[in-house]
């Protein structure tokens, strides 16, 4: 919860809005959990209400953040660059899966209800190192939250990447016009505030 709260924080600020809001927006599911009446005194029903409010939080948030993030992509400077944002959707794609696979290999342990130590499999009174996570359904949320973060930041680096090639189209060189002394002005020059040269007269051969 907490890493989602700092992360969440950095990509907002650092102008990741969809992927950070949603993270922020999976904190807040989860502490909405643990401060409500959905709170409850049994550890696998607190763990299930967690998961299942911090990825409503990831999915809400998300599509909010995006929905801005839609609004003010047509500047260039409120967007980091698309390729660092293909490299965030990479770096979560590989590394969300192998958290996930770590929580599963910890979960799939068990350990001594009265030390919480980790005890033999075979042996008495032991349970889930993680309790909560060991319900298949758990990891697929899990999977589904992985896999929305890296649909926000490929969304977003095409949002930005477009706005790169429109921002990008400025004035063009000025052309040769044949017959005349002086290289003709752009279009867009002419449509951005300039006169047109003027005429040149020719003179006869």
């Amino acid at each position: 919860m907490l890493g989602c709260l700092l992360v969440g924080w950095l990509l907002l600020v650092g102008g990741a809005r969809a992927a950070g809001a949603a993270l922020l927006g999976s904190a807040a599911g989860a502490l909405l959990v643990f401060f409500t009446p959905l709170h409850s005194g049994h550890l696998e029903s607190l763990v299930h209400n967690a998961v299942m409010g911090a990825s409503v939080g990831l999915v809400v948030f998300g599509l909010a953040g995006l929905a801005v993030e839609a609004a003010v992509s047509f500047d260039r400077f409120l967007n980091p660059p698309a390729r660092a944002l293909i490299a965030l959707a990479l770096a979560t794609a590989v590394g969300g899966p192998l958290v996930i696979l770590r929580i599963h290999a910890e979960a799939a342990q068990k350990c001594s209800i009265t030390t919480g130590l980790r005890i033999a499999e075979n042996a008495p009174l032991g349970e889930s190192c993680f309790r909560g996570f060991e319900d298949p359904w758990v990891f697929a949320l899990l999977g589904f939250n992985t896999a929305f973060l890296v649909f926000l930041f490929v969304l977003q680096a095409a949002l930005s990447s477009g706005a790169e090639t429109r921002t990008s189209i400025g004035p063009s060189a000025p052309r040769y016009v044949p017959g005349s002394d002086r290289p003709a002005r752009s279009i867009w020059g002419l449509l951005g505030g300039g006169t047109p040269p003027p005429q040149v007269p020719k003179h006869p051969s």
